[in-house]
């Protein structure tokens, strides 16, 4: 499959976990706190938005001839040196990695909180994110 179609499937995997996550959005932070299942799937939403982008990010720095990144964070900052993100668009979502990392690696210690305030935050980047990809395609 070609890369732009692989670029493609993984941009409509993405749209589609931004709505889920936009839908489960608990009005206030009290809410959120009440139902676990929400707050679990918040976190799993969460990841998966973020894992796809940075497939993304490889595929494309593949195309430019660059190697993969040398951690998710970077895998943003290297999109801006290509010129197919903003310098300023990169440095807003590259610290999204790290949310996706205390969530995959650090359960016990997810600051309910942070996560709760990513939400809106996490759906307009990664939207802005798809809309700047798309301009490649």
């Amino acid at each position: 499959m070609p890369p732009a179609d692989i670029i493609t499937e993984k941009l409509i995997k993405m749209k589609k976990y931004l709505e889920e996550l936009e839908a489960i959005k608990p009005a206030e932070f009290n809410s959120y706190m009440q139902n676990l299942t929400t707050r679990y799937a918040v976190e799993r939403l969460i990841q998966l938005i973020v894992d796809l982008a940075l497939d993304v990010n490889n595929i494309i720095l593949s195309q430019k001839g660059k190697p993969a990144a040398s951690d998710y964070f970077s895998s943003f900052m290297d999109l801006a040196d290509c010129r197919v993100l903003s310098p300023e668009f990169a440095a807003q979502i590259a610290p999204s990695t790290g949310l996706r990392n205390r969530l995959v690696h650090e359960y016990e210690e997810v600051d309910n909180e942070i996560v709760y305030k990513s939400i809106d935050k996490t759906i307009e980047m990664y939207n802005s994110y798809i809309t700047e990809i798309k301009k490649l395609l």
